[in-house]
């Protein structure tokens, strides 16, 4: 499985001139997982493709250890 984790700290994300979340903290190991879930435009997408590096962070951290992949619908 490897030795793939991830640590988000105040984690912001900013779209379109609007902060879309902020303040997101998690901590994930190996073998960890969670789940996203929400309505229609809350972040979720954004999160994941901030995590993913797809999106810039606006504020806080993120730091991974591993291989990070993101596979969604576009």
């Amino acid at each position: 499985m490897g030795n793939a984790s991830l640590t988000l700290e105040g984690l912001g994300c900013l779209r379109g001139g609007r902060i879309v979340f902020s303040g997101i903290d998690l901590a994930l190991g190996p073998g960890e997982a969670a789940l996203v879930s929400g309505p229609n435009g809350s972040g979720k997408t954004s999160l994941l493709r901030t995590i993913a590096r797809l999106l810039p962070v606006f504020s806080g951290s993120l730091r991974t250890e591993g291989a990070i992949a993101f596979a969604g619908d576009t």
